[in-house]
């Protein structure tokens, strides 16, 4: 519902203070580490239009909320961290996928489907800074061209364990692979790549990998819960 700025300005003292109470015993996640008590969105700020919450994913309510500092610079050195292309690992054609994307694959593994992942690439450190909801940690470390080259076994129980690909004696199965909606920090992070191209020189069907670019600085940019 849009609220109109002259209905606000007019609004009684009483009416002003239930709203910013209802407000503040809602269950939104305010994403941030201040502990100042939440400040009333000026606007209502949806996921889109009509939409506020999909799978306990909203956006933070305060109109004047800024970006997480861990996302604040803009320049780290490249390499590694360099600006990734839409579709860094052609020939392959792997889909970038958006925040959309993301929230209905989450709402998707909320409601019981077996058949995707989201996977959150990044090392253990970043994942406790947060993480998109419904996401599992599998550290680029443990799935990259050196983890494959180094303990290929270490690799296959990743798969078999996590991705839903079969062991045949000796011979992968991807009848049955989940999609994988694979992220990590951003256009300048390295790590989901690294993933994503183990897992295609491995034999992973390309249809089945999602990449999300943006990753967590874009998650974060657009006040995205985080868990």
């Amino acid at each position: 519902m849009k609220i109109k700025l002259f209905v606000l300005a007019v609004a009684s003292t009483f009416a002003l203070g239930s709203q910013a109470a209802t407000f503040q015993n809602s269950s939104f996640n305010w994403n941030n580490t201040s502990s100042a008590p939440a400040v009333k969105a000026g606007k209502p700020v949806g996921i889109v239009k009509g939409v506020l919450e999909v799978a306990g994913i909203s956006r933070n309510a305060d109109n004047k909320n800024t970006i997480d500092p861990a996302f604040a610079k803009t320049s780290r050195p490249c390499p590694p961290f360099c600006i990734n292309a839409t579709n860094p690992f052609a020939p392959s054609q792997v889909d970038m996928v958006t925040e959309l994307d993301m929230i209905h694959a989450a709402r998707d593994v909320a409601n019981g489907d077996k058949t995707l992942l989201v996977v959150d690439a990044r090392t253990p450190g970043w994942v406790k800074k947060g993480t998109i909801p419904h996401a599992i940690n599998v550290p680029f470390t443990k799935l990259n061209s050196k983890a494959l080259a180094k303990d290929p076994m270490a690799v296959v129980e990743i798969l078999t364990d996590k991705f839903g690909v079969k062991d045949l004696d000796g011979i992968l199965g991807f009848g049955n692979a989940k999609t994988i909606y694979n992220f990590c920090n951003g256009a300048w992070c390295g790590q989901s790549p690294a993933s994503i191209r183990a897992l295609l020189a491995i034999g992973y069907p390309e249809h089945k990998i999602k990449y999300y670019r943006g990753g967590m600085n874009a998650w974060k940019s657009l006040g995205l819960t985080t868990k």
